[in-house]
C-alpha cells in the first residue's frame, strides 16, 4: 500500500491545465494590442451588453467576459467570431486596419442642420460627427435663441459638456442660471432641466457634446 500510494504520488502532485472551450491554438498574448481591452470598447461604443454580444458571437457571457479581463485568451475562431459580431475584420478587431468610419471628417461647408425637440422654440443645430455610426459622444454646434421660448426646459439621459465659441449665453438647470463668454466652458448632469439662450441681442455659437452614458 505504502508502495501504491509512492508510485502515485509525483502524478497526483503534477495538476494538468485545462483549456477552456474556444481557447485552443491561443495565438494572442494578453498584451498584444489590449485584445480584450479593445473588445471590451468595441462592445460599449454599440452600446452592446455581455449577454448581446455572447449571443451575437454564439460563445458564453463569461468566456467573453474572461477575454474581456484579459483572463483568457481568445483562439483565432473566437477572434474572428468576435469580429463578425461588431461587423469588421479580424485585422480591424487586432488594430491593424481602420474600419470604414473609424475616422471621421466633416468641412465647415459640410455641418448638417438638423432637427431636435426645441428646434421650433429658435435653436438651431449642426451635425459635426454625423457620418460616424457607432460613437459614444454626439457632438454638434448650436445657436441658441435669443430669447426663452415658453417654459419649456430639456431633460435626457447621460451628460452634456458646452463650450462657447463665440457670443455669450446663459444656461438655466434646475432654475439656477449661468452666463458664460467666448472661451468659457460647462459640464453637467443632463438629466437636470435645463434651457440656453444667446446674450447681447447677437446669436452665440457652442460646441455641446452629449454623452449618454
Amino acid at each position: 500500500m505504502l508502495r501504491k500510494k509512492l508510485n502515485r504520488s509525483p502524478r497526483s502532485g503534477t495538476k494538468r491545465k485545462r483549456i477552456a472551450p474556444g481557447h485552443s491554438n491561443a495565438v494572442f498574448k494578453s498584451g498584444d494590442g489590449g485584445i480584450g481591452g479593445r473588445i471590451r470598447f468595441l462592445r460599449q461604443q454599440r452600446g452592446m451588453t455581455l449577454e448581446e454580444l455572447s449571443a451575437a458571437s454564439k460563445l458564453t457571457k463569461s468566456f467573453v467576459s474572461k477575454i474581456e479581463r484579459g483572463v483568457s485568451v481568445p483562439s483565432i475562431s473566437t477572434a474572428m467570431r468576435l469580429a463578425g459580431s461588431f461587423d469588421i475584420t479580424i485585422s480591424q478587431l487586432l488594430g491593424e486596419n481602420h474600419y470604414d468610419d473609424a475616422i471621421s471628417i466633416v468641412r465647415k461647408d459640410e455641418r448638417r442642420s438638423f432637427m431636435r425637440p426645441g428646434s421650433s422654440a429658435g435653436y438651431n443645430y449642426e451635425m459635426v460627427a454625423g457620418p460616424k455610426r457607432f460613437k459614444r459622444m454626439e457632438p454638434y454646434i448650436m445657436k441658441p435663441p435669443l430669447q426663452f421660448q415658453e417654459k419649456r426646459l430639456f431633460e435626457h439621459v447621460g451628460e452634456e459638456f458646452m463650450f462657447v465659441l463665440t457670443g455669450a449665453i446663459e444656461v438655466e438647470i434646475s432654475g439656477q442660471t449661468h452666463q458664460l463668454r467666448s472661451g468659457d466652458a460647462l459640464y453637467f448632469d443632463s438629466h437636470l432641466p435645463h434651457r440656453t439662450r444667446s446674450l447681447g441681442g447677437k446669436y452665440a455659437e457652442v460646441l455641446v457634446v452629449v454623452t449618454e452614458m
